[in-house]
Formats: C-alpha cells, structure tokens, sequence
C-alpha cells in the first residue's frame, strides 16, 4: 500500500552533471556559468497535491517547496540537483520542478519539490546558445589563422 501504482505517475528527470565556465569569443573566461545535466530519465514517484497547513513537516522548518514527492525505491537517483519534469510537462520545453531536499528513509524516499518559472530555463537555453555562438567564433578565427599562416598545409616529411 505504502506504494500504491495507481497513485503513481511518470516524473522525468535529469541529473546535475556540474558546471561549465562560458568563454567569450576571445578565449577569455566571462566568469558566468552554465549548468550541464543528464540525459533524460524517468521515475514512477506518488506526487502529493499542493503543500497546505496540515502535512507533516518531514522536512522541518523548511517552507521553500510546493509539493512532495516519493517513492518506495530507494535506489533514485533524483537528488537535491535534479530538475523535473512533474504533471505531464513537455519535456522538450522547460522543467517545472527542482528538487529542494531529499529525505531517505528505510524503505522509501521522499523528495521536497518547487515549482520554477519558465524564465528561469530561458535564461540558461540563452546561456546555451551564446556559448555556442563564442566556440563557433572562436573555431572560425582559430580557421582563419591557420589558414593565413599555412598551418592548415600537411607536412611534407623529409624536406
């Protein structure tokens, strides 16, 4: 019971792999960075309706989440840097959720979750294009030089 199928249902997920320093068309660090995640997976979790007074605080004092969700597999790899796909989200857009906190118990885990605004995945989709704008630059004039300078040229051994 503590697991119920028919009160599951599909979270999609990605793990936060870590970060990436953003380099200018110059090959200078601008100091901003991106997130780099996982490929996309999924998880059967029981997604609880919108936080209200009564809940348990599972999580203490913490306040900072709009949902709950859990699972009886305690070998989830969602962690406290996941993002989340949740209600049956496009998960070729934006994610809706982060996961605030992870609370592991015996046999299940439960994971504190808050909605996120779409202007938060635009910001780092922008970040992604500028990047690539800057590698494709900085290739283009790394091109440009070799080729002004003959570097481009096999060598030809024995001369």
């Amino acid at each position: 019971m503590r697991s119920l199928l028919r009160n599951q249902q599909p979270v999609f997920y990605k793990l936060y792999e870590g970060q990436e320093e953003i380099i200018d068309e110059y090959g200078n660090p601008t100091g901003s960075y991106i997130p780099i995640y996982s490929s996309l997976k999924s998880a059967m979790l029981c997604v609880s309706p919108n936080k209200g007074n009564s809940e348990v605080e599972q999580f203490g004092s913490l306040e900072d989440y709009d949902r709950t969700a859990t699972t009886a597999d305690t070998t989830c790899q969602i962690d406290e840097d996941s993002v989340l796909w949740v209600d049956g989200a496009d998960t070729s857009g934006p994610y809706n959720y982060i996961v605030k906190r992870k609370a592991p118990w015996k046999n299940s885990v439960q994971y504190a979750i808050k909605r996120v605004k779409v202007s938060e995945y635009e910001a780092e989709q922008k970040l992604f294009a500028r990047k690539a704008e800057i590698e494709a630059a900085v290739r283009s004039a790394k091109n440009q030089t070799e080729a002004e300078h003959g570097l481009d040229q096999p060598s030809v051994e024995g001369s």
